[in-house]
């Protein structure tokens, strides 16, 4: 690896079926894979518990630190599963929507298609005339008639397309009062804990206090707390964006849903506007939805696609998601590999102009505590002096967020005290995490300054006499880093 290719927009990939092929979770990490993300909205705990084994295993023994994100499914409407796994619908044509294990009761003479739900409280939602939207509003349905017993739905499709088991179905014209978290998030949040998952993604958030309760929830359990990461797909989240980012350890741009709740022509501006406010913050931000969706089924993607993966990086995400297109696609390793060469490609061309943006006080947030005025002096100095690195000894995610938010265009060298964090910060833009190799948890600063040299040294990110800039705390100020200096590379 040289200065040129380094990376520092990471990869979230979906596991699911096409990656339980012999050899891709392996192949995933080595094309870039930075967080495995289990959607939980699919599959069972069995499964999952495997693929996680699979991908702890696989990145041990690559050397590589991998974060797990783990996808709560929220109070969101899905099919459920379908005869034949999918189920084309044609325009103009009827279809019924049941509830599972009613179908029977649903049918009728004129033998219309039959779609099976998982929620009955979705069909006592629905009002003649509103539009229903499934596979990420792909498809459109219109509501023809309501029938309570048996509960019911008659719709005739206005847009066309390919439904699948599990799809998800959106009515944002119909009020539900359902909170989060469910019944189902709570049990799927337990074996998040049980899994040791380093993040977990919280659907369908509205207001801060959605994260309270998913937090009250874990405070009630035993076991090592994940962080959580907003997902913004609501309408209503965009009215109290600041206080959910806030309130959060990340956030999603989750633009399926997103794209169905909101009007699709202001997609692009409302991503945008939630980057922005996650940078602001300090939080690491995830774009995710069709990155690379025509790479499910062909080998390479489209020109719009590249471009829309080069502007989240120019947006200034921490992270870019793929989701079918490793889960259930043809190509995932292809797609991997397809991805991590335009972000590698934006980067080498505007990473610097970016990296000046922040260091421009009128572009960046003012940095009003002493740890962000630090971070960003180191940032600064080691812009001014060509640093090859901005390393620092960390034991939480807030040094290590304090010194990413300015995005600096040296590698950010982290040398966290346990595999959890070192883990957690794989998924931050511009960190390049090691976990400490010393004897015990309170090693020498020495020490951990020599490991940073040899992985930059390892990876062609610099040689001796390079000079790199070390943040590091005294002691004085406790865990928090107070102490600023600049150091050779020699062994």
């Amino acid at each position: 690896m040289t200065q040129s290719n380094w990376q520092r927009t990471k990869i979230v990939c979906t596991l699911g079926p096409a990656t339980d092929r012999p050899g891709v979770i392996e192949r995933l990490i080595e094309a870039g894979m930075d967080v495995a993300r289990i959607n939980t909205s699919h599959g069972d705990h069995a499964d999952h518990a495997r693929r996680i084994r699979q991908v702890r295993q696989a990145a041990h023994a690559l050397g590589q630190p991998v974060a797990l994100l783990m996808d709560l499914p929220g109070p969101k409407f899905r099919l459920a599963d379908l005869p034949n796994g999918f189920c084309k619908l044609e325009e103009g044509t009827i279809v019924r929507l049941v509830v599972a294990g009613d179908e029977a009761k649903g049918a009728s003479a004129d033998n219309c298609c039959l779609l099976p739900v998982r929620s009955r409280e979705l069909l006592q939602a629905l009002r003649i005339g509103e539009p229903v939207f499934l596979a990420d509003g792909s498809v459109e349905l219109g509501v023809k008639s309501v029938t309570a017993n048996p509960s019911r739905a008659d719709c005739q499709v206005r847009i066309g397309g390919t439904v699948r088991s599990g799809s998800g179905i959106n009515i944002p014209e119909s009020a539900t009062d359902m909170l989060i978290p469910t019944d189902e998030d709570r049990r799927h949040l337990a074996f998040a804990v049980s899994q040791e998952a380093e993040w977990v993604g919280v659907s369908f958030v509205q207001s801060a206090g959605d994260l309270a309760r998913v937090r009250a929830c874990l405070s009630a359990g035993p076991g090592i707390k994940p962080l959580l990461m907003a997902k913004i797909e609501k309408r209503r989240a965009l009215d109290d964006l600041d206080a959910i980012v806030a309130a959060s350890d990340g956030v999603m741009v989750a633009r399926g849903d997103l794209g169905v709740e909101t009007d699709l022509a202001e997609i692009p501006i409302v991503q945008k506007r939630i980057i922005s406010v996650a940078n602001a913050q300090g939080r690491p931000v995830i774009t995710a939805t069709q990155m690379l969706e025509s790479m499910v089924e062909h080998e390479h993607p489209t020109r719009a696609e590249v471009t829309d993966v080069a502007n989240a990086v120019l947006d200034g995400t921490d992270a870019v998601m793929l989701s079918a297109e490793t889960a259930v696609g043809e190509f995932p390793v292809a797609a991997v590999r397809f991805l991590q060469r335009v972000l590698t490609a934006t980067e080498e061309v505007y990473g610097g102009r970016m990296a000046r943006d922040r260091m421009n006080p009128a572009e960046t947030a003012s940095p009003n505590e002493a740890g962000n005025a630090l971070s960003f002096a180191a940032c600064l100095l080691a812009a001014r002096l060509g640093a090859r690195a901005i390393i620092a000894p960390v034991q939480s995610m807030e040094t290590a967020l304090s010194v990413a938010r300015f995005r600096p265009q040296a590698p950010l060298v982290m040398v966290a005290d346990s595999v959890r964090l070192y883990r957690s910060l794989a998924l931050v833009r511009g960190i390049s995490p090691l976990v400490v190799n010393a004897p015990d948890n309170g090693a020498e600063p020495q020490a951990r300054l020599a490991q940073a040299r040899e992985w930059l040294f390892t990876h062609g990110l610099a040689q001796e006499d390079d000079l790199a800039v070390l943040l590091s705390a005294s002691g004085a100020a406790g865990d928090k880093a107070d102490t600023l200096q600049t150091v050779r590379l020699n062994s």
